[in-house]
């Protein structure tokens, strides 16, 4: 069980916590339903998950190959989460938070102690995650490359 909560508060962090044991310490009837439904249709859960993510990593490969100055990527090979970083290694907050102010939200390596990375998340279907590839390219074409000239 993952016992990790992110916040700087150690007693909210404790009662969150506590919350949680006290709602997944047994498994609720409508939840159990859930899951055996889940499970009779797994095969059509996954197929439209790699679908998916087949699509949204094409769009990637894409961005990650014209910018290859700026960003490196090691290209997941299952789930909907990469960890790509800076090539310069510079730390990513700023890049994270000028990117946010586009509309583009993507976590900072340091929230997982590697600051020169950020996580991108690439599970959202429909229209929203080529509209958010499209920010990000923009972005990188053109407000970015101070970050490829940032030291370590």
């Amino acid at each position: 069980m993952i016992d990790r909560i992110i916040d700087r508060d150690p007693i909210r962090r404790e009662r969150y916590l506590n919350a949680r044991n006290y709602f997944t310490i047994t498994a609720n009837v409508f939840g159990e339903r859930l899951a055996v439904l889940a499970l009779q249709h797994s095969l059509e859960i996954y197929a439209r998950a790699r679908q998916v993510a087949q699509q949204n990593l094409a769009l990637l490969d894409k961005v990650f190959a014209r910018h290859s100055d700026l960003l490196r990527w090691v290209r997941p090979p299952g789930g909907m989460t990469a960890f790509p970083w800076l090539a310069n290694g510079a730390d990513t907050r700023d890049f994270c938070r000028d990117l946010a102010r586009r509309g583009v939200l993507m976590v900072p390596g340091e929230c997982f102690g590697q600051a020169s990375h950020f996580r991108l998340g690439f599970a959202a279907s429909g229209e929203r995650f080529p509209h958010a590839i499209e920010r990000f390219a923009d972005f990188l074409d053109s407000r970015a490359r101070p970050y490829s000239a940032s030291a370590r």
